[in-house]
């Protein structure tokens, strides 16, 4: 190698250090990012599924109790109530959950829970078949 090539190489290993840094920098903030949008999803089901079970366990008194019930166990788990239902025995429930200032770009989460007993279903399909 000439001393006249080793002066058009010099610096050449700088870049690429910077570069393989800036691209582990950048997965590591694509990966923490997509694990606390699913991290932020997971808690608004876990508030789902407390409303519809406040909202089902207060199913035989009147659904604008057993609503304001459920939205009191959405408020505890970081969620508003966005829909209340009772069908019978069994409440149907919509909440969303606003992720960290930081994770806005994600958007809301809304999801929807239904708890009650197994019998009220309504699918009769979903029944085990007895055995004659």
């Amino acid at each position: 190698m000439t001393a006249r090539c080793a002066r058009r190489d010099h610096g050449a290993g700088t870049v690429l250090v910077l570069t393989a840094v800036m691209v582990v920098a950048l997965t590591c903030l694509v990966v923490v990012g997509s694990g606390a949008a699913m991290l932020a999803r997971a808690r608004a089901a876990a508030a789902a599924d407390s409303a519809a079970l406040a909202a089902a366990a207060d199913a035989q008194l009147a659904p604008a109790q057993a609503c304001a019930r459920a939205a009191a166990m959405a408020g505890r788990n970081g969620a508003r109530l966005t829909s209340c239902r009772l069908v019978g025995p069994s409440a149907l429930v919509g909440v969303a959950m606003s992720p960290p200032d930081w994770l806005r770009w994600a958007g809301v989460a809304r999801l929807d829970a239904r708890a009650g007993p197994a019998e009220t279903t309504g699918d009769e399909t979903a029944r085990p078949a007895r055995a004659s």
